[in-house]
């Protein structure tokens, strides 16, 4: 068993180490951390089965640790370091399951031993009762893993050749797979989430996981099966449509709004009949879902994929931007950007070959910036920040934005108070609109800047971001509302959020625990 040693003090560090026989016991130490902060990083990364946890350190304390990575292995351990075992300490610890105490000034080597062989003796027992119990379980998984494998493998081109004895092995129980028919290839695609939140791998494999079981009941019998994309939130499906049977996609989408608070983009294939196809047709379904770049308010996309060339409409557009631009005319070359979108299509290009085009327009705005002795443009307008742009609307307030900066000579000077002026309007909307839908792009539209230059100064200024301002915000008007005694519910509907879920995991983000114990917390201060 894995075992991380979380102490502040490299001599009782050390004495820890140094002095228990960790082999003879079936344990080994896999990392040792100085503060909760370290600690935090290696417990993700190792996942140890027992953690001994001094209660004061530095960064982040050590009960504060044990609530922040008990979810990430429910099966794990702690054992508490501790210079006195206070009450309150106690009662917290009996909250989270910490196993036991050990009084650092008292300690005795072979009392923490004798509690560790306790431990690993408990742990044992369990692991070997749960085995016993979830042998069926196991089996189911590694079936789905078996599944999951043969998919990748086909997806990746492994299966396309000549049908042979080695390939007929490896279908073994998934041959039914191969049953005549038609066959549809999907992306389903995770788009950004309302909140801004960045998701961890993990959530995202968790989150494929429910959207695989949602599919495989709203499709039954016609889901083959999912291969994931965690490094693009995305999975690539196959199903079979059967003869002239309609799938719906839409009740995928629909479905994982409702119940998991999720938004989805999901681009289908053309029909197929051959399954060694299933890589090209997936391929086309991959370049549907890059019209996104275009339609970014669509989230079912089919028919046909975009052009592999621009029209001459874009080159002649191109060139009127360039001459604009070197005759200095920016109010023009500003009314000129906003006719962008109608000069691309639809039929729409690949997203990649419209990055060149911009790319070449914002080469010639640092150009111009040169000429007349200004600095580079700021770190925003980099190439980096265009090429991040999620849609064609994000890149054009980008340009819009460098463009209308080049119309005044006093930019610079005025750019703190502007600064200043977009984050107090931005907050000032927040919390006048607490009970509708807050959209960065709304507001950004609004106050006519580039929402990705509104959400980076908004940080700066305000420390949190935009989308963690909004949700706070949200929270403590249902602090409020809470306090009235309005339920839940009643809350979660008047606050804009899809279901009490989504509203309860904001809640708990921002205020540590979940809405009903605030609720009755709140009740027993009251009562007291």
């Amino acid at each position: 068993m894995k075992v991380m040693i979380i102490e502040d003090d490299m001599l009782v560090r050390m004495g820890i180490k140094s002095l228990i026989p960790w082999s003879e016991m079936g344990l080994e130490v896999v990392c040792e951390a100085r503060d909760g902060a370290e600690a935090v990083e290696l417990y993700e990364t190792y996942l140890p089965d027992i953690a001994l946890v001094d209660i004061l350190l530095p960064k982040m304390n050590g009960l504060d640790f044990i609530e922040k990575v008990k979810p990430l292995n429910p099966r794990g351990e702690f054992i508490i370091l501790t210079c006195n075992q206070d009450f309150e300490t106690v009662r917290q610890s009996l909250r989270l399951g910490v196993h036991d105490f050990i009084v650092k000034s008292t300690m005795e080597i072979e009392e923490l031993q004798r509690i560790l062989k306790q431990l690993t003796d408990k742990m044992k027992a369990k692991l070997s009762e749960h085995t016993q119990s979830e042998q069926p379980a196991s089996e189911a998984g590694s079936r789905f893993i078996r599944k999951a494998g043969l998919l990748r493998d086909w997806l990746h081109g492994l299966y396309n050749g000549v049908e042979t004895e080695d390939f007929a092995e490896k279908l073994g129980e998934f041959k039914h797979f191969l049953e005549e028919g038609h066959y549809q290839a999907w992306v389903v695609a995770l788009n950004n989430s309302r909140n801004d939140s960045i998701l961890t791998s993990q959530e995202v494999a968790k989150i494929g996981h429910s959207i695989d079981h949602m599919a495989a009941e709203l499709y039954r019998g016609k889901l083959i099966g999912f291969v994931e994309n965690i490094k693009d939130n995305c999975w690539h499906v196959l199903l079979r449509s059967g003869n002239g049977m309609e799938i719906d996609p839409g009740l995928l989408i629909v479905s994982v709004a409702q119940y998991l608070g999720h938004s989805l983009s999901i681009a289908v294939s053309d029909r197929f009949t051959e399954w060694r196809e299933w890589i090209d047709y997936d391929r086309q379904a991959g370049e549907l879902l890059s019209l996104k770049y275009y339609r970014e308010n669509d989230h079912l996309f089919q028919g046909e994929p975009p052009e592999s060339t621009l029209s001459d409409a874009v080159f002649i557009w191109k060139k009127a931007m360039m001459n604009k631009l070197s005759g200095f005319q920016f109010e023009q070359a500003e009314e000129h950007l906003a006719d962008l979108k109608r000069v691309i299509g639809p039929p729409y290009p690949k997203p990649n070959l419209v990055h060149n085009v911009l790319e070449d327009v914002l080469f010639q705005l640092k150009q111009i910036y040169e000429m007349t002795g200004r600095r580079q443009l700021d770190a925003q307008l980099q190439r980096t920040e265009l090429l991040d742009c999620a849609s064609l609307t994000q890149a054009v307030d980008l340009l819009h934005n460098a463009i209308h900066v080049l119309q005044d000579p006093l930019s610079k000077e005025k750019n703190g108070h502007e600064r200043k002026k977009f984050v107090d309007a931005t907050e000032l909307f927040i919390q006048e609109h607490r009970f509708e839908e807050i959209s960065l792009n709304g507001i950004a539209a609004h106050l006519k800047i580039s929402p990705v230059y509104l959400s980076r100064i908004y940080k700066e200024e305000k420390g949190i971001s935009f989308s963690t301002a909004v949700v706070t915000a949200k929270v403590e008007q249902a602090e409020t509302m809470i306090r009235s005694g309005m339920t839940l519910t009643e809350i979660s509907d008047k606050l804009g959020y899809l279901n009490l879920s989504s509203f309860t995991r904001m809640f708990k983000k921002i205020k540590g625990i979940a809405p009903s114990h605030y609720a009755e917390s709140d009740s027993d201060t009251e009562t007291d």
